[in-house]
Protein backbone atom coordinates (compact mmCIF):
# COMPACT_ATOMS: atom_id res chain seq x y z
CA UNK A 1 0.00 0.00 0.00
CA UNK A 2 1.55 3.44 -1.03
CA UNK A 3 2.00 6.39 1.81
CA UNK A 4 -1.52 8.48 0.09
CA UNK A 5 -3.63 5.51 0.51
CA UNK A 6 -2.38 4.85 4.09
CA UNK A 7 -2.33 8.43 4.69
CA UNK A 8 -5.90 8.36 3.20
CA UNK A 9 -7.03 5.57 5.02
CA UNK A 10 -5.88 6.26 8.24
CA UNK A 11 -7.46 9.81 8.12
CA UNK A 12 -10.89 8.14 7.25
CA UNK A 13 -10.50 5.78 10.54
CA UNK A 14 -9.82 8.43 12.42
CA UNK A 15 -12.72 10.76 11.39
CA UNK A 16 -15.30 7.89 11.91
CA UNK A 17 -13.35 7.43 15.25
CA UNK A 18 -13.98 10.77 16.26
CA UNK A 19 -17.82 10.89 14.76
CA UNK A 20 -18.62 7.62 16.96
CA UNK A 21 -17.35 8.79 19.79
CA UNK A 22 -18.37 12.68 19.65
CA UNK A 23 -20.88 13.94 22.51
CA UNK A 24 -23.99 13.52 22.43
CA UNK A 25 -27.07 15.68 23.81
CA UNK A 26 -29.34 14.66 26.62
CA UNK A 27 -31.93 16.60 28.35
CA UNK A 28 -34.53 16.42 31.19
CA UNK A 29 -37.40 18.29 32.09
CA UNK A 30 -40.28 18.55 34.86
CA UNK A 31 -42.20 21.13 37.43
CA UNK A 32 -40.66 22.16 40.07
CA UNK A 33 -40.67 25.18 42.53
CA UNK A 34 -43.94 26.23 41.05
CA UNK A 35 -42.73 26.41 37.10
CA UNK A 36 -40.66 23.98 34.26
CA UNK A 37 -37.48 23.54 34.37
CA UNK A 38 -35.37 21.93 31.74
CA UNK A 39 -31.61 20.85 31.89
CA UNK A 40 -29.81 19.92 28.27
CA UNK A 41 -26.25 18.42 28.66
CA UNK A 42 -23.43 17.33 26.06
CA UNK A 43 -21.76 13.88 27.57
CA UNK A 44 -20.51 10.78 26.17
CA UNK A 45 -23.06 8.77 28.30
CA UNK A 46 -26.19 10.01 30.00
CA UNK A 47 -25.71 10.98 33.63
CA UNK A 48 -27.41 7.77 35.66
CA UNK A 49 -30.55 8.97 37.74
CA UNK A 50 -30.17 12.39 36.90
CA UNK A 51 -34.27 12.31 38.12
CA UNK A 52 -32.93 11.47 41.30
CA UNK A 53 -30.25 13.54 42.14
CA UNK A 54 -32.42 16.85 40.77
CA UNK A 55 -35.64 16.09 42.48
CA UNK A 56 -33.44 15.80 45.83
CA UNK A 57 -31.96 19.41 45.15
CA UNK A 58 -35.54 20.51 45.07
CA UNK A 59 -36.49 18.82 48.15
CA UNK A 60 -33.81 20.19 49.96
CA UNK A 61 -33.99 23.72 49.11
CA UNK A 62 -38.04 23.75 49.09
CA UNK A 63 -37.89 22.42 52.63
CA UNK A 64 -35.42 25.39 53.78
CA UNK A 65 -36.93 28.09 51.67
CA UNK A 66 -40.50 28.04 50.30
CA UNK A 67 -43.08 30.33 51.93
CA UNK A 68 -45.79 27.83 49.79
CA UNK A 69 -44.54 24.64 52.33
CA UNK A 70 -46.06 25.64 55.71
CA UNK A 71 -43.44 23.03 57.05
CA UNK A 72 -40.57 24.88 55.44
CA UNK A 73 -37.88 26.27 57.72
CA UNK A 74 -38.39 29.88 56.45
CA UNK A 75 -42.35 29.24 56.87
CA UNK A 76 -41.51 28.09 60.56
CA UNK A 77 -39.20 31.12 61.12
CA UNK A 78 -42.18 33.66 59.94
CA UNK A 79 -44.33 31.78 62.25
CA UNK A 80 -42.25 33.19 65.03
CA UNK A 81 -40.56 30.22 65.91
CA UNK A 82 -36.88 31.47 66.54
CA UNK A 83 -35.23 28.47 67.25
CA UNK A 84 -34.59 26.84 63.83
CA UNK A 85 -31.34 26.08 62.69
CA UNK A 86 -31.19 26.71 59.52
CA UNK A 87 -29.06 24.88 56.81
CA UNK A 88 -26.87 25.54 54.30
CA UNK A 89 -29.22 26.54 51.32
CA UNK A 90 -30.52 29.03 54.04
CA UNK A 91 -27.27 30.68 54.60
CA UNK A 92 -25.88 30.71 51.08
CA UNK A 93 -29.39 32.78 49.78
CA UNK A 94 -29.44 34.60 52.88
CA UNK A 95 -26.29 36.11 52.59
CA UNK A 96 -25.97 36.95 48.86
CA UNK A 97 -29.31 38.50 49.50
CA UNK A 98 -27.41 40.69 52.08
CA UNK A 99 -24.82 41.73 49.16
CA UNK A 100 -27.34 42.68 46.89
CA UNK A 101 -29.72 44.81 49.58
CA UNK A 102 -26.90 46.93 49.84
CA UNK A 103 -25.21 46.97 46.58
CA UNK A 104 -28.98 48.23 45.41
CA UNK A 105 -29.35 50.86 48.09
CA UNK A 106 -31.99 48.41 49.39
CA UNK A 107 -34.13 48.00 46.21
CA UNK A 108 -34.06 44.19 46.54
CA UNK A 109 -35.32 43.28 49.79
CA UNK A 110 -36.41 39.82 51.26
CA UNK A 111 -38.65 40.91 53.86
CA UNK A 112 -41.43 42.53 51.38
CA UNK A 113 -43.21 39.17 52.04
CA UNK A 114 -46.41 40.98 54.04
CA UNK A 115 -46.46 43.58 51.02
CA UNK A 116 -46.52 40.95 48.16
CA UNK A 117 -49.04 39.18 50.31
CA UNK A 118 -51.51 41.41 51.30
CA UNK A 119 -51.69 42.51 47.56
CA UNK A 120 -52.31 39.53 46.76
CA UNK A 121 -49.30 37.76 45.07
CA UNK A 122 -48.21 35.55 47.87
CA UNK A 123 -48.98 32.24 48.82
CA UNK A 124 -52.65 31.44 49.09
CA UNK A 125 -53.45 35.01 49.52
CA UNK A 126 -56.17 37.43 48.50
CA UNK A 127 -55.95 41.11 47.68
CA UNK A 128 -56.64 43.38 51.25
CA UNK A 129 -59.23 45.51 50.69
CA UNK A 130 -58.11 47.45 54.14
CA UNK A 131 -54.12 47.51 53.08
CA UNK A 132 -52.71 49.76 55.98
CA UNK A 133 -49.34 50.69 54.07
CA UNK A 134 -47.47 52.48 56.41
CA UNK A 135 -48.27 49.39 59.43
CA UNK A 136 -47.01 46.82 56.64
CA UNK A 137 -44.07 49.17 55.57
CA UNK A 138 -43.21 49.28 59.81
CA UNK A 139 -42.54 45.38 59.44
CA UNK A 140 -40.11 45.34 56.42
CA UNK A 141 -36.33 46.34 56.33
CA UNK A 142 -33.57 43.61 55.97
CA UNK A 143 -31.58 45.76 58.28
CA UNK A 144 -33.65 44.77 61.03
CA UNK A 145 -32.94 40.71 60.08
CA UNK A 146 -29.45 38.71 60.64
CA UNK A 147 -27.96 35.97 60.94
CA UNK A 148 -26.54 34.06 64.49
CA UNK A 149 -24.95 30.69 64.75
CA UNK A 150 -27.54 29.63 61.52
CA UNK A 151 -30.37 30.81 63.26
CA UNK A 152 -32.53 34.32 62.43
CA UNK A 153 -32.93 37.08 64.74
CA UNK A 154 -35.00 39.71 63.85
CA UNK A 155 -35.41 43.48 65.64
CA UNK A 156 -39.39 42.92 64.84
CA UNK A 157 -41.79 40.76 65.40
CA UNK A 158 -44.01 39.88 62.87
CA UNK A 159 -41.58 40.37 59.43
CA UNK A 160 -42.09 38.34 56.62
CA UNK A 161 -38.95 36.99 55.13
CA UNK A 162 -39.61 35.95 51.09
CA UNK A 163 -36.50 34.44 49.24
CA UNK A 164 -38.66 34.09 46.19
CA UNK A 165 -37.02 36.31 43.81
CA UNK A 166 -33.78 34.82 44.40
CA UNK A 167 -34.54 31.39 44.84
CA UNK A 168 -34.82 30.03 41.87
CA UNK A 169 -31.89 31.21 41.01
CA UNK A 170 -29.96 29.74 44.04
CA UNK A 171 -31.17 26.43 42.53
CA UNK A 172 -30.08 26.65 38.56
CA UNK A 173 -26.67 26.71 40.43
CA UNK A 174 -26.70 24.21 42.77
CA UNK A 175 -27.94 22.22 39.72
CA UNK A 176 -25.15 23.16 38.46
CA UNK A 177 -22.65 22.64 40.73
CA UNK A 178 -24.54 19.18 40.71
CA UNK A 179 -23.50 18.34 37.10
CA UNK A 180 -20.16 19.40 37.56
CA UNK A 181 -19.29 17.50 39.91
CA UNK A 182 -20.53 14.41 37.80
CA UNK A 183 -18.27 15.48 35.10
CA UNK A 184 -20.63 17.07 32.61
CA UNK A 185 -19.44 20.28 32.52
CA UNK A 186 -21.31 21.51 29.20
CA UNK A 187 -24.58 21.70 30.00
CA UNK A 188 -27.87 24.48 29.92
CA UNK A 189 -29.99 24.78 33.05
CA UNK A 190 -33.17 27.00 33.01
CA UNK A 191 -35.73 26.85 35.59
CA UNK A 192 -38.65 29.76 35.22
CA UNK A 193 -36.81 31.55 32.74
CA UNK A 194 -33.83 31.87 35.38
CA UNK A 195 -30.35 29.85 33.66
CA UNK A 196 -26.95 29.03 33.91
CA UNK A 197 -25.15 27.97 30.56
CA UNK A 198 -21.71 25.98 31.32
CA UNK A 199 -19.28 25.36 29.10
CA UNK A 200 -19.96 24.81 25.40
CA UNK A 201 -22.82 22.79 23.33
CA UNK A 202 -20.95 19.66 23.14
CA UNK A 203 -22.52 19.24 19.27
CA UNK A 204 -22.02 22.63 17.57
CA UNK A 205 -18.61 23.49 19.67
CA UNK A 206 -20.31 26.85 20.25
CA UNK A 207 -21.60 28.70 23.29
CA UNK A 208 -25.31 28.23 23.68
CA UNK A 209 -28.22 30.41 22.28
CA UNK A 210 -30.58 31.58 24.28
CA UNK A 211 -33.71 33.64 24.02
CA UNK A 212 -34.96 36.85 26.49
CA UNK A 213 -38.20 36.95 25.99
CA UNK A 214 -40.11 40.44 24.48
CA UNK A 215 -41.82 42.01 27.61
CA UNK A 216 -44.42 43.47 25.34
CA UNK A 217 -45.57 40.03 23.87
CA UNK A 218 -44.60 37.07 26.62
CA UNK A 219 -45.25 34.15 24.07
CA UNK A 220 -43.06 31.59 25.34
CA UNK A 221 -42.28 31.17 21.64
CA UNK A 222 -41.66 34.82 21.00
CA UNK A 223 -37.88 36.24 21.72
CA UNK A 224 -36.87 40.02 21.91
CA UNK A 225 -33.47 38.80 21.22
CA UNK A 226 -30.97 35.95 21.17
CA UNK A 227 -27.40 35.85 22.72
CA UNK A 228 -24.51 33.38 22.92
CA UNK A 229 -24.20 32.30 26.61
CA UNK A 230 -21.02 30.63 28.30
CA UNK A 231 -20.19 30.21 31.60
CA UNK A 232 -22.58 32.76 32.48
CA UNK A 233 -25.95 33.22 34.21
CA UNK A 234 -28.80 34.89 32.81
CA UNK A 235 -31.78 35.84 34.54
CA UNK A 236 -34.98 38.25 33.59
CA UNK A 237 -38.04 40.35 35.26
CA UNK A 238 -40.89 41.50 34.31
CA UNK A 239 -44.53 42.10 34.97
CA UNK A 240 -45.87 40.44 32.09
CA UNK A 241 -45.77 36.94 34.05
CA UNK A 242 -47.96 37.69 37.41
CA UNK A 243 -50.27 40.47 38.28
CA UNK A 244 -53.11 41.34 39.13
CA UNK A 245 -56.03 44.01 37.86
CA UNK A 246 -57.19 46.13 40.59
CA UNK A 247 -61.18 45.66 40.27
CA UNK A 248 -61.81 49.31 42.13
CA UNK A 249 -59.16 51.54 40.27
CA UNK A 250 -58.51 49.56 37.29
CA UNK A 251 -54.65 49.46 38.02
CA UNK A 252 -52.12 46.60 37.39
CA UNK A 253 -50.78 44.98 40.39
CA UNK A 254 -47.88 43.69 39.57
CA UNK A 255 -45.35 41.05 41.58
CA UNK A 256 -42.17 43.56 42.05
CA UNK A 257 -42.69 45.85 45.07
CA UNK A 258 -40.79 48.70 45.67
CA UNK A 259 -39.53 48.35 49.12
CA UNK A 260 -39.02 52.16 49.52
CA UNK A 261 -42.56 53.06 49.20
CA UNK A 262 -44.69 49.67 48.94
CA UNK A 263 -45.92 51.10 45.57
CA UNK A 264 -47.18 47.62 43.66
CA UNK A 265 -48.03 49.57 40.57
CA UNK A 266 -46.52 49.00 37.57
CA UNK A 267 -43.64 52.02 36.24
CA UNK A 268 -41.78 52.95 32.84
CA UNK A 269 -39.73 50.15 33.84
CA UNK A 270 -40.68 47.06 31.65
CA UNK A 271 -38.33 44.29 31.82
CA UNK A 272 -35.06 43.75 32.94
CA UNK A 273 -32.32 40.76 32.30
CA UNK A 274 -29.12 40.28 34.08
CA UNK A 275 -25.74 38.37 32.97
CA UNK A 276 -23.69 37.40 36.04
CA UNK A 277 -21.28 34.91 37.04
CA UNK A 278 -23.96 33.33 38.77
CA UNK A 279 -27.57 32.51 38.58
CA UNK A 280 -28.64 33.75 42.14
CA UNK A 281 -26.97 36.88 41.75
CA UNK A 282 -28.60 37.57 38.36
CA UNK A 283 -31.63 36.87 39.35
CA UNK A 284 -31.54 39.42 42.53
CA UNK A 285 -30.39 42.34 40.12
CA UNK A 286 -32.83 41.54 37.59
CA UNK A 287 -35.46 42.20 41.04
CA UNK A 288 -33.74 44.85 41.96
CA UNK A 289 -33.61 46.76 38.81
CA UNK A 290 -37.70 46.22 38.23
CA UNK A 291 -38.27 48.49 41.63
CA UNK A 292 -35.55 50.91 41.53
CA UNK A 293 -36.15 53.98 38.88
CA UNK A 294 -33.96 53.53 35.77
CA UNK A 295 -31.41 56.10 36.52
CA UNK A 296 -30.53 54.87 39.89
CA UNK A 297 -30.08 51.61 38.05
CA UNK A 298 -27.69 52.68 35.64
CA UNK A 299 -25.97 54.57 38.45
CA UNK A 300 -25.49 51.65 40.53
CA UNK A 301 -24.65 49.23 37.56
CA UNK A 302 -21.63 51.40 36.66
CA UNK A 303 -20.59 50.65 40.03
CA UNK A 304 -20.97 46.77 39.88
CA UNK A 305 -18.26 44.18 38.81
CA UNK A 306 -19.35 41.25 36.33
CA UNK A 307 -22.56 42.51 35.84
CA UNK A 308 -23.88 42.93 32.35
CA UNK A 309 -27.36 44.39 32.43
CA UNK A 310 -30.51 44.54 29.53
CA UNK A 311 -33.37 47.48 30.68
CA UNK A 312 -36.57 47.26 28.41
CA UNK A 313 -38.57 50.72 29.33
CA UNK A 314 -40.54 53.44 28.23
CA UNK A 315 -39.18 56.97 27.81
CA UNK A 316 -41.27 60.18 28.16
CA UNK A 317 -42.53 59.99 24.90
CA UNK A 318 -43.63 56.56 25.67
CA UNK A 319 -42.07 54.73 23.29
CA UNK A 320 -40.13 51.61 24.00
CA UNK A 321 -36.33 52.01 24.15
CA UNK A 322 -33.78 49.64 25.75
CA UNK A 323 -30.88 50.51 27.45
CA UNK A 324 -27.66 47.68 26.96
CA UNK A 325 -24.53 47.88 28.72
CA UNK A 326 -21.43 47.38 26.77
CA UNK A 327 -20.87 43.90 27.29
CA UNK A 328 -24.51 42.35 26.95
CA UNK A 329 -24.85 44.17 23.56
CA UNK A 330 -21.57 42.37 22.49
CA UNK A 331 -23.46 39.44 23.38
CA UNK A 332 -26.13 39.58 20.74
CA UNK A 333 -26.73 37.50 17.90
CA UNK A 334 -27.66 38.22 14.40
Amino acid sequence: MDLKKLISLLSFAFLCFSCSNSPKVFSYSGYALGTSFKIVYSSDNSLDNIEGLTDSIFFEINKSLSTYLISSDISKINDGIDSIKVDSHFVNVFNQSKIIWESSNGFFDPTIGLLVNAYGLGPNSKPNRLLDLDSLMNLTGFENVSLVNDRVVKTKNGIFLDFNAIAKGYCVDVISNMLIHNQITNHLIEIGGEMYASGLNGVTNTPWRVGITDPLNPDPTSYKLRIALKDKALASSGNYRKFLIDSLTGKKIVHTVNPKNGNAYSTNVLGTSVLADNCMSADGYATAFMAMPLEESMTIIDSLLNIEVMIVYFDEQNEVKTYFTKNFKNLILD
